[in-house]
């Protein structure tokens, strides 16, 4: 069973022209990609190098035997040995016998002892020990010798030839102490040659030992004859990657393959992404391939992109305070973390600095944040934000594509405004982009001149809630990023939950992903009318248009609380309130302000509680009520002291009862002598009655009542004694 691409990873592409046959190699840390040919068919002389630890890619010094293409490296992690393939000349094609070395630690390179036989392109080359060999390949013919250098010695000597058909663009690498070749394109039929093609591609395997200068047939391959394709070894094992089939025409997929020199076996692995290429590049860093260039055949598309495959769990971070510590890891793969945080680009709190999530990413909500418009969304968080393919990696593989005639469709799932869009230009021209809504009109259209590489799009457009709007370019359109062979999964795209982009209008409308990446959207909040005047008091910091309500102090005694101006001089006597001394006379036993400042108490507080000793109360003794000016007597006019002294004369040898202090600040004394069940109900001055009491205990006695809970003012004190009512007034105060 074939799997595809579902554990590849699209890394960002070298800033140079996308090329075939690129010569590749690397170490612990670096990756290179050097010279090649373009889609043009210009070879190429300029090189770059990925660093694995930062993920960046580095322009560095050409190659310094000039442009050069179909030509090969290989490297011991220390140094890269480069050469042969093919150039042109005013006479033709060339094929150069300079043999160089590139110190990689130090970016240096140095001519060594040219090759002694004759030049070629698509030739073998591995590397065994201390020893490079290489053989095979084509210049006028298919050749099928072997040679070997000593890197020690700096000399070149020939060794057994292939004992096979002679062919180029063979397969090779080398696992331990042996080179590995097969494969290939011959001058005739062969081992897996396909009778219905006119090409001769061969299946036929074999190891070479340096030790013996002897070959050993191994199995053949057991799937379809290839050549063209690139190859490694890692762990012990050898692997092919892509390439073209029996026919010299893709392989149906960008097939991985494992080889056991153990078992002498092969098994198919997970395909990488995208269409088989044909003349693609590799390099291996510590557990990791990475994959890249080609061509391929049946999308018409050169690359210079970079993907990536884990091809083992051995790598990993071996610093126990590193917060992404892998205890499993036997090798550093030198990508350990130390700063956590949100590490989604497109959260609201996306952390730059953070290589280590920390699961605290806020994810945007697009809508209106003001309360108070009418279009208010309460789960929203924020007015803009960027969603969609965040660049042109997310979906895997793609390259340049370089006419007008397909568009992006798209539905509108509320009001918004496209901000902008991100497209990535191969290279510097003039570009007009459109939208169309679903009757094919255009709505919106504008010219923007692109740079080399990423490019971000002002559009600036309010668009309506509907249904299958269009997203293009209008004529001049010379390389511009689409993904391919998209898994169609991925739609409908939902961005911010404002757009929902279905399809394109190809005939594979969930294949292809064009052109427009990172759609930053916006919406607006319907209009609140207020005042806007941050220094009026009724500023309304939530108003989108002057209502020409604003209001303001007079700056004298007028305050703003709470939006409303309050008036600090309410006597208007032209002095503010908080600057007014305001006292006290004890008038009628009732505090007045004389309004001239010249009052006794110089607070109401004051006034009461001294007021109330002027209070004229009467008091009852021996029949006779006497007044009492200092306002603890017991009843609160003569009539009703009156009344009751004459009726407690005549029993006051059964019953009394007396209350004190009278006024009281909450705490009285109810003094009591009776031979009978006595009911006690306290009211206040609207008759409610607030506590009742029941006494049926003979002689003498006091009861305590706490009534400081309760409001000041006037409260009646009722008795009953068989049938008999007896009442009197009390303040508290």
């Amino acid at each position: 069973m074939i799997s595809f691409a579902q554990n590849w990873q699209s890394l960002q592409s070298y800033n140079g022209d996308s090329r075939h046959h690129p010569i590749t190699f690397s170490n612990d840390r670096f990756g290179f990609v050097i010279a090649g040919q373009n889609s043009f068919g210009e070879y190429l002389e300029d090189s770059y190098r990925f660093d694995s630890q930062t993920q960046i890619w580095e322009q560095i010094a050409d190659f310094p035997a000039g442009p050069r293409g179909f030509a090969y490296g290989v490297s011991n992690n220390t140094t890269a040995y480069v050469g042969f393939g093919s150039n042109s000349s005013e006479s033709g094609t060339i094929y150069p016998t300079d043999w160089w070395s590139y110190d990689i630690l130090n970016n240096e390179w140095s001519q060594l002892a040219d090759f002694p036989s004759a030049g070629r392109r698509h030739p073998a080359l591995v590397i065994v020990n201390d020893k490079v060999y290489v053989g095979l390949g084509s210049n006028t013919s298919n050749l099928s010798d072997w040679w070997e250098y000593d890197i020690i010695n700096d000399v070149w000597s020939q060794k057994t030839n292939l004992p096979a058909n002679e062919r180029h663009h063979p397969y090779y690498f080398s696992i331990g102490n042996y080179a590995y070749v097969g494969f290939g394109h011959g001058s005739s039929p062969g081992p897996g040659s396909n009778p219905f093609s006119n090409s001769d591609i061969y299946n036929d395997f074999y190891r070479y030992n340096p030790e013996t200068n002897d070959w050993l047939q191994l199995s053949n391959f057991p799937s379809e004859s290839r050549v063209a394709g690139t190859q490694f070894s890692y762990n012990g094992k050898g692997y092919l990657l892509s390439g073209d089939g029996d026919d010299h025409g893709p392989l149906d997929s960008g097939e991985l393959w494992e080889y056991s020199p153990q078992f002498d076996s092969w098994v198919q692995l997970e395909s990488h992404p995208g269409n088989a290429r044909w003349a693609p590049g590799c390099f291996v860093i510590n557990c990791d391939l990475y994959f890249t260039s080609g061509y391929d055949r049946i999308e018409s598309v050169y690359y210079n992109d970079l993907i990536k495959f884990k091809l083992g769990d051995d790598c990993g971070c071996t610093d126990s305070t590193a917060l992404n510590y892998d205890e499993l890891a036997l090798f550093n793969d030198f990508n350990c973390c130390y700063i956590s945080g949100c590490t989604d680009p497109l959260a609201l709190n996306y952390n730059i600095n953070a290589c280590f999530d920390d699961s605290s990413c806020v994810s945007p909500i697009l809508g209106c944040l003001n309360p108070f418009s009418e279009n208010y969304d309460s789960l929203s968080n924020t007015l803009v934000a960027n969603g969609g393919p965040i660049d042109n990696l997310i979906y895997g593989v793609g390259g340049f594509h370089t006419n007008d005639e397909y568009d992006m469709l798209f539905d509108c799932l509320n009001d918004v405004t496209i901000n902008s869009v991100d497209v990535y230009s191969q290279t510097s021209f003039n570009v007009q982009i459109e939208i169309l809504d679903i009757n094919d009109v255009q709505i919106y259209t504008n010219n923007f001149l692109l740079n080399e590489g990423l490019n971000t799009l002002i559009i600036d457009y309010d668009l309506l809630i509907g249904n299958d709007y269009k997203i293009g370019v209008i004529g001049n359109n010379q390389g511009l990023y689409r993904n391919n062979d998209l898994d169609s999964s991925i739609f409908p795209i939902n961005i911010l939950d404002h757009v929902s982009i279905t399809a394109n209008t190809t005939s594979n409308p969930q294949s292809y992903f064009y052109y427009f990446y990172n759609w930053q959207l916006s919406v607006s909040c319907k209009d609140v009318y207020g005042c806007m005047d941050t220094i009026a008091c009724n500023y309304f910091e939530f108003a989108s248009i002057d209502d020409f309500s604003c209001e303001y102090t007079d700056g004298i005694c007028e305050t703003c609380e709470d939006g409303f101006i309050i008036d600090n001089d309410i006597d208007n006597d032209g002095i503010c309130d908080d600057d007014e001394v305001i006292t006290f006379n004890c008038i009628k036993n009732e505090c007045l302000d004389p309004g001239d400042n010249s009052g006794e108490f110089l607070n109401i507080d004051d006034c009461i509680q001294n007021c109330g000793l002027n209070i004229e109360t009467w008091r009852c003794d021996n029949g006779i009520c006497g007044v009492l000016n200092d306002g603890t007597g017991e009843y609160l006019s003569l009539e009703d002291c009156e009344n009751d002294c004459q009726v407690i004369s005549l029993i006051e040898e059964e019953f009394y009862f007396n209350i004190f202090p009278n006024p009281s600040r909450g705490f009285i004394k109810l003094e009591l002598k009776s031979t009978s069940i006595i009911d006690i109900n306290i009211s206040n001055i609207i008759g409610e009655k607030i506590l009742s009491y029941k006494n049926n205990s003979n002689g003498k006695q006091t009861i305590n009542l706490d009534l400081s809970s309760y409001p000041k003012g006037v409260y009646n004190l009722h008795i009953k004694l068989n049938n008999t009512n007896y009442n009197r007034k009390f303040i508290l105060q």
